[in-house]
């Protein structure tokens, strides 16, 4: 008499198999997970060493200096990926931070939300953000990691109309610049050119 499970029994391939039995991916894996967040948190300790060698910058004021944790997720969108947020501020409905997300088998990029009181700070003088790399997210869904398929303003002159439409506006901003996996070991120069760009007077 059978159990009558057999339309239930997934085979794995043997592709599947040689995977699970091979220790070498998930070595590998965690060697780069520890080295990357080693990565973050020593970037976290550029930026803010960087701000502290100049006492002008167009920040909110009483923002804190203290670097954040970093923080490891395991499937966005089938992807693991390691962020931080600092400098921030996550105050109720008012949020300002600068944020760098590494999304694993896809990019990383360095973004700059800001809600509410934060975004008013900003928003009669987005000329300030107008560079070559920089993207505005035309959408509300500020958090998603994945903005190769949202619809986004070149941060140039020629958009300038369009650009400060969509600061007098909207409620929630995100700048953004990203940047192919192969430029990782670029990323402490990048982050900090990013952090001097937006925020320097």
């Amino acid at each position: 008499m059978g159990f009558g499970t057999d339309s239930l029994v997934v085979m794995l391939s043997e592709e599947h198999i040689n995977f699970l039995q091979s220790k070498d991916y998930f070595l590998l894996k965690q060697e780069v997970d520890n080295q990357l967040n080693s990565i973050l948190y020593a970037l976290q300790q550029n930026i803010l060493n960087c701000w502290q060698s100049c006492d002008e910058w167009n920040l909110p004021v009483g923002i804190s200096k203290t670097p954040g944790k970093i923080i490891k997720g395991y499937n966005h969108n089938n992807f693991p990926y390691q962020v931080f947020d600092f400098p921030s501020i996550f105050d109720k409905k008012n949020i300002f931070t600068f944020r760098v997300v590494v999304w694993y088998g896809n990019f990383f990029s360095i973004n700059l939300i800001l809600t509410n009181k934060f975004k008013d700070l900003y928003k009669n003088n987005p000329e300030r953000f107008l560079d070559s790399q920089t993207q505005l997210l035309k959408s509300e869904n500020i958090w998603e990691t994945d903005t190769s398929s949202l619809q986004c303003i070149p941060m140039h002159i020629d958009y300038m109309n369009e650009i400060s439409a969509y600061f007098e506006k909207s409620e929630s901003i995100r700048l953004f610049r990203r940047f192919n996996m192969n430029q990782i070991n670029d990323i402490h120069r990048l982050t900090l050119e990013c952090f001097n760009d937006w925020f320097a007077n």
